[in-house]
């Protein structure tokens, strides 16, 4: 008669085994999304709206969620920002591809009994490529935000904030974008103080953008 075997080893880290299938990360679905739609919604003539124009303005709201954290928090952030391009469309060295620089703010709110406030701002470096009514991108920067969250997750109440994230606007009218994007942030202190946890937070992001 066989003896069972049990194994003893632990999951691989940031894995979590489910029936004996490693589950991945939630926010791996929300960028194949964004892929996707570029696919679908993209052609071979971009729209003027992200080729003409030379500056951004928008207003995005955020879903945040902490991971690895003391415990989960939840973000409602809205996130207005400005930013203009370093180059033209079918510039000689680059071709389509537009890089731009964004100064967006930060005011968000908890949603947890641990409540508090966030504001901050962010300098992002933007690389966007059109296709078609889409604008696809890749966006990330460093930023300063002041914390005010009862919770022991947040050691201080000020803390830097590097991020990076993907996303596409899609144009629906004019010079008017539908933006759906998701962005990965990390606060901490940088080492200024001896407490310093760290967190990481996914955000998933739906706002409007006006390219002019």
């Amino acid at each position: 008669m066989l003896t069972p075997v049990y194994s003893t080893a632990e999951p691989e880290k940031g894995m979590a085994m489910i029936s004996g299938y490693p589950r991945r990360h939630p926010w791996a679905g929300v960028v194949w999304a964004l892929v996707l739609i570029g696919i679908i919604l993209g052609g071979s003539q971009p729209s003027q709206a992200f080729t003409k124009s030379r500056y951004e303005l928008g207003l995005r709201y955020g879903y945040g969620q902490t991971c690895k954290a003391f415990e989960t928090l939840h973000f409602n952030t809205f996130l207005p920002r400005w930013g203009f391009f370093l180059t033209q469309a079918n510039n000689p060295i680059l071709g389509r591809l537009r890089p731009s620089i964004i100064l967006e703010g930060v005011l968000g709110s908890i949603t947890d009994h641990n409540r508090g406030w966030d504001i901050g701002i962010t300098p992002l470096l933007k690389l966007s490529y059109p296709m078609g009514r889409v604008l696809a991108y890749i966006e990330g920067g460093a930023g300063i935000i002041w914390e005010n969250i009862d919770s022991p997750t947040y050691a201080h109440a000020f803390n830097f904030s590097p991020q990076i994230g993907v996303g596409v606007d899609i144009n629906v009218w004019g010079g008017y974008a539908l933006s759906l994007a998701y962005r990965f942030r990390h606060t901490s202190n940088a080492g200024l103080y001896a407490e310093n946890p760290g967190v990481n937070t996914n955000f998933f992001m739906i706002g409007l953008a006006y390219y002019y």
